[in-house]
């Protein structure tokens, strides 16, 4: 899901006004004034903090602001909260080197002693009653298959069925736990059963270390979550067994949500509203790379066993044991928990690492202070709900159960509004499209090339050309033709790699592998490109009222999708055609639905359901120059009145 793990979109920032609506956010360097003390700053003011909360909010942003948004402190906290993407998208798709398919067979007869061997020597030994188990063996034919032998005497089969003393493998058995423990022929979907057994762990993470996080805050929720999982990764690589190595993946799925959620929010946090699109673009490029790093390791890797690369990859995150030291707790969090001398504290250090001065920052900050609320139930931090989930990856890690803050529930509203009933379906069936297309086409990788590691770097550098054509055109173009163009490359080129690949006569065509190849990362860029479109779009169609719970049900329904997933490697074995033609009318379908979708870009979002409700009445989802009309017509009136 694919999520990726950390694929980033670009979520359109909100804020509060007084009367309790949201509008569209404001640049914070057009709030900065310079005044001579913190009581001058605040003095027009409400007392009531009620009244002030979006006023304290944007009081918040020029303090970041202020501090310089990118001085020497942030880009440093910035550079240690993306390093966890590196470390997520390495246990994540790590099952993909250290539990990858190795060729074998029936152990061949010269190896058994046939003695023991019961279900065969009970079979033949009424036949030469005399003979002894090294004579039977010499007048034996035996075929041996991947999962199956066969021993024939004559004309009689006097044997046949599953391997009775192990496998022989094309490759050291300790190079992937697959081989390690014998998880092939009947077996052979346990492997992908530990990958999705990960991925309910990174549901049950999602929940619990987003409420730890709000409760006792994001640095120690992070720090012990990053140094937690530098040790059951390196207790994974000594499992004595398949069921303690499945237990260890659930618990490397929770910790690393703990990672991902919170290292994210706090970098989020650290910055105003307006420059919060530049870690969702840098995160897109880096979650690439870390996936391309991770291949680089395991190739390096690939003559030592599966324990070993383990353990390469676990000490990746050794630097979690200094993070304690190197991490700052979030300003934001230190407002609403009350916290002001840690604040202040917090500000002083910053500008001073800066070389900003601290008494101005400090006046602003003294009023956002005042006018923000303090709910140790409520996660106000200033920032947007749908900030909170700024990650590609993170639709496999997003929490179902963040809070919205909406007055009514959302189940009603679907139960009840057939509009927004089929934009829901709609969005989760896409979710449900691209998560599986996109984590698909990485776990099947290996039958790009012959050589499993060149595949698989291919199958990942085509996603740095999609994020690059996703940051120049989704404004260009908008959000629904570039999702729609999305599906369209992705399904037709699925479709004509499944053609080439099982049409006997394809086989004749010249340069027949090039052509498959091209048609098969042709699909990936388009999934690539749909997917960060998606983290745009998907936040933008649902109204603020019932945003954040949309995007979550949107999140579990592409976890679900990461489940499946794992399973198309054991599918593609027996069924090459099967997951590529499956894709292939997904994404085409796709397509087409999204035609039904309104264009958001350029838009104000839709505050309530009722403004969803008209919006979505509308065929290609715009105003009527009738109701732009009216409500210029209103606006004007209003500014009269108030004249």
């Amino acid at each position: 899901m694919v999520t990726k793990l950390y694929k980033l979109s670009t979520v359109p920032q909100l804020q509060s006004t007084k009367d309790g609506k949201q509008k569209p956010g404001i640049s914070p360097q057009a709030n900065v004034t310079k005044v001579s003390s913190p009581s001058q700053i605040c003095k027009e003011k409400s007392q009531s903090p009620t009244e002030n909360n979006g006023e304290g909010t944007a009081y918040l942003d020029e303090v970041f602001t202020l501090l310089g948004w990118m001085g020497s402190h942030q880009k440093i906290q910035c550079f240690l909260l993306m390093l966890p993407i590196v470390d997520c998208a390495f246990h994540f798709m790590s099952f993909i080197f250290i539990g990858k398919f190795i060729d074998h067979k029936c152990a061949s007869v010269s190896q058994w002693d046939l003695a023991a061997s019961s279900g065969i020597y009970l079979n033949i030994s009424h036949i030469f009653p005399n003979s002894t188990a090294e004579d039977l063996g010499s007048r034996l034919l035996v075929t041996t298959e991947a999962c199956s032998l066969r021993v024939i005497n004559q004309s009689h089969e006097v044997y046949s069925g599953a391997c009775p003393n192990g496998y022989e493998y094309a490759g050291p058995p300790d190079r992937s736990f697959e081989s390690e423990w014998n998880l092939v022929c009947e077996k052979e979907a346990l492997p992908d059963l530990s990958q999705t057994v990960m991925l309910t762990g990174m549901m049950f993470g999602a929940f619990l270390f987003t409420v730890l996080a709000d409760k006792f805050g994001k640095k120690p929720t992070y720090v012990i979550c990053h140094i937690l999982l530098f040790g059951v990764a390196l207790v994974t690589a000594l499992a004595p067994d398949f069921p303690t190595f499945v237990a260890l993946r659930f618990l490397l799925g929770a910790l690393q949500q703990g990672i991902a959620l919170t290292s994210w929010i706090l970098m989020l946090e650290l910055l105003p509203t307006s420059k919060r699109e530049w870690p969702s673009r840098v995160g897109s490029f880096v979650w690439s790379f870390g996936l391309l790093l991770l291949g680089l390791i395991c190739y390096l890797c690939r003559g030592m066993s599966w324990r070993h690369t383990e353990l390469v990859l676990a000490s990746i995150s050794c630097y979690s044991l200094l993070q304690w030291w190197l991490v700052d707790e979030s300003l934001r969090w230190f407002t609403v928990q009350g916290k002001s001398k840690e604040a202040e504290e917090f500000i002083v250090k910053v500008a001073k690492r800066n070389g900003v001065e601290a008494g101005e920052i400090l006046g602003k900050y003294r009023c956002a202070d005042r006018d923000l609320p303090r709910s140790k139930n409520t996660n106000v931090t200033g920032k947007t709900e749908s900030d909170v989930q700024s990650t590609k990856f993170h639709s496999m890690f997003m929490s179902s159960n963040e809070r919205s803050g909406t007055e009514n529930s959302f189940s009603t509203f679907v139960v009840k509004n057939k509009q927004i009933l089929k934009l829901t379906v709609n969005v989760c069936f896409i979710w449900f499209t691209d998560t599986l297309a996109y984590l698909t086409l990485i776990f099947t990788s290996q039958s790009l090339n012959d050589d499993f590691y060149l595949g698989y770097t291919l199958n990942i550098l085509v996603e740095l050309p999609a994020a690059t054509v996703f940051c120049i055109f989704i404004s260009r173009i908008g959000r629904r033709y570039c999702a729609m163009a999305a599906h369209q490359i992705c399904g037709v080129a699925l479709l004509v790699a499944v053609l080439l690949t099982n049409i006997p006569a394809a086989a004749k065509i010249p340069g027949v592998g090039i052509l498959i190849l091209v048609s098969t990362l042709l699909a990936k860029f388009g999934v690539s490109f749909a997917f960060a479109v998606l983290w745009l779009y998907t936040p933008e169609l649902f109204p603020t009222t019932i945003r954040t719970t949309g995007f979550g049900l949107a999140s579990v329904v592409s976890r679900l999708a990461g489940m499946v997933a794992p399973y198309s490697r054991t599918v593609s074995r027996h069924y090459p055609w099967a997951p590529g033609t499956v894709l292939s009318v997904l994404c085409l379908t796709v397509s087409l639905l999204v035609k039904f979708l309104p264009e958001t870009h350029g838009h104000d979002l839709p505050q309530t359901v009722a403004e969803m409700d008209v919006w979505l009445r509308d065929k290609h989802g715009e105003r009527t120059e009738k109701t732009q009309a009216n409500r210029s017509a209103e606006n004007s009136t209003d500014e009269e009145q108030k004249f």
